[in-house]
């Protein structure tokens, strides 16, 4: 077990909201670059199989996690958000209004579970995830149905298989970033 697992988080880090200035700029910040990252992980999507989005499902997971461990609440809805209205304002997806809720609700999700958690090891980075991809899927499950009218059973295993994929790639990306960033003493 390396040290960065083993050691203690600053108190600071436990809590829910975080409003100085370093959070918000960095969220905005981290807004941007999420929104550059989406939309060249949909294309990829796009390519593979437009049905499930594999890389983008990963890249979701990773920021709404990473964003929240970082700078906490409100800083991940303000990532989130704009990752999601730059969806909608790019055209993005058919799916963008429904990534409104998904993001919002992601990052609450992750926030709760991290205020919660100590989330230093990996268990407490994959409950984390599992909440937040499956909650957040469930979101845009109702945007395959009620916009692009799929059957439930095509709704069922694209969602499962973005969902699936968020977990495993969000839970390894994120840990594994968070631990490097904690490490290099970037944000003291």
């Amino acid at each position: 077990m390396n040290k960065v697992t083993t050691m203690f988080l600053p108190e600071s880090d436990k809590k829910f909201v975080r409003s100085d200035t370093k959070a918000l700029v960095g969220s905005v910040l981290l807004g941007l670059v999420f929104v550059l990252v989406q939309q060249i992980a949909h294309r990829i999507d796009a390519m593979i199989n437009p049905a499930s989005v594999i890389v983008g499902g990963v890249t979701w997971a990773t920021f709404t996690g990473l964003v929240v461990l970082l700078f906490r609440q409100p800083a991940g809805l303000i990532t989130a958000e704009v990752a999601a209205f730059a969806a909608l304002a790019t055209g993005l997806s058919p799916l963008a209004p429904f990534f409104i809720l998904a993001n919002g609700f992601g990052s609450l999700v992750f926030s709760l579970v991290a205020w919660k958690l100590s989330i230093k090891t990996w268990f407490h980075h994959l409950i984390a995830q599992i909440l937040t991809n499956v909650g957040g899927n469930i979101c845009v499950a109702f945007g395959l149905k009620g916009i692009l009218h799929l059957p439930l059973p095509v709704i069922f295993v694209a969602s499962s298989i973005t969902t699936l994929a968020g977990i495993i790639g969000g839970t390894i990306f994120t840990k594994l970033i968070y631990d490097n960033v904690l490490k290099s003493g970037l944000l003291r």
